[in-house]
């Protein structure tokens, strides 16, 4: 578990043998779910990041709202200019 807090957008991520649940705490954002992370580069075993996340589908979230991301599922965080976002993280390994 950890607790993320944004004030900018994050990487896109996919975490291979990894699903994400998040539960946000305060504030507001878009998650991009689906798609392809076009030059994503694997930053250690079974995780690949890069700059964004093209063709997902998005979503918008606030206070309140959980958000289950599957394993090996591009994922991106983005967070508007002047606007912030915290969010409690629960992974979960999946085989």
């Amino acid at each position: 578990t950890m607790v993320a807090h944004r004030e900018g957008s994050g990487q896109a991520e996919l975490h291979v043998h990894v699903a994400d649940v998040f539960v946000i705490e305060t504030g507001e954002g878009t998650v991009v779910v689906g798609g392809a992370i076009p030059d994503g580069k694997t930053t250690a075993p079974g995780e690949i990041r890069g700059a964004n996340v093209e063709g997902g589908s998005k979503h918008a979230v606030a206070a309140g709202d959980v958000v289950h991301i599957p394993a090996n599922t591009p994922h991106q965080m983005l967070v508007d200019p002047g606007k912030q976002i915290t969010y409690f993280v629960v992974k979960v390994e999946t085989k």
